[in-house]
């Protein structure tokens, strides 16, 4: 394959430790294993009026092939490829990002990325039911430790409004369902990776549980801290 590869890969998240640069800093990381993805279907702007590529993630056996339509399976059918789990389509303005890929083209962790890239990584949150308004909302809770108090530590307190308008405003902080939801984390650094595991070393915390799903794309702002230093210190020469 030749040309620029997609800009993203599916993956799943393993766990956090840390790695120590070579200065002798120590870098809480998060470890995904980011593909290997296979390009399931190439869309064009010509046919299908825009540029995009579908990748699949996880393969599964042939025999959980009912569990899918038949139109579906027909897709993996016509691509020639393994049933996948996952599915994502990446959608590009520029339809030279895609390189040459067409189908049955495997993405691997080194071919998208490189080291000190800024990339941005979605997923779902831990589901953590209903939960309380300081939970929830890190409130602070509604009346003080004392003796007089019963019952009402980490109550919300007093949310009406008195006779005029006589209701609680739309959009008030209450306790409810926390968690399980979309949420994307931009401008994480790439800080390492080990091609032949397919893992994907990145600076921070990422959303989600172990083994959850993820979308690591390259960051839509942003340009990696090393340049930006490097930049600096150019400018703060002084000029002969």
């Amino acid at each position: 394959m030749r040309g620029v590869m997609a800009t993203g890969l599916l993956a799943k998240k393993v766990g956090m430790t840390q790695i120590f640069t070579p200065e002798g800093d120590c870098v809480p990381v998060t470890v995904l294993e980011a593909g290997p993805c296979t390009v399931v279907r190439r869309k064009t702007a010509e046919k299908d009026g825009y540029d995009a590529v579908v990748l699949g993630y996880g393969p599964v056996d042939e025999k959980h092939a009912h569990r899918l339509s038949k139109a579906e399976v027909g897709v993996f059918k016509k691509a020639g490829t393994p049933i996948f789990r996952h599915v994502k389509e990446i959608r590009v303005k520029d339809a030279k990002l895609l390189g040459d890929l067409k189908a049955g083209d495997v993405l691997t962790v080194d071919k998208v990325f490189k080291q000190n890239q800024r990339i941005d990584v979605a997923g779902i949150t831990k589901g953590r039911g209903f939960a309380g308004v300081m939970k929830r909302w890190n409130m602070k809770g509604a009346a003080r430790d004392s003796s007089t108090t019963h019952e009402h530590h980490r109550h919300i307190g007093a949310v009406g409004q008195r006779k005029t308008p006589g209701k609680v405003w739309k959009g008030h902080h209450l306790p409810g369902h926390y968690g399980n939801e979309k949420v994307t984390v931009q401008n994480l650094t790439v800080v390492g990776f080990e091609a032949d595991k397919n893992l994907l070393l990145v600076s921070g915390a990422v959303p989600g549980h172990a083994d959850g799903l993820l979308f690591v794309n390259t960051a839509v702002k942003g340009q990696p801290r090393i340049k930006k230093k490097q930049e600096v210190r150019e400018r703060a020469k002084p000029k002969v």
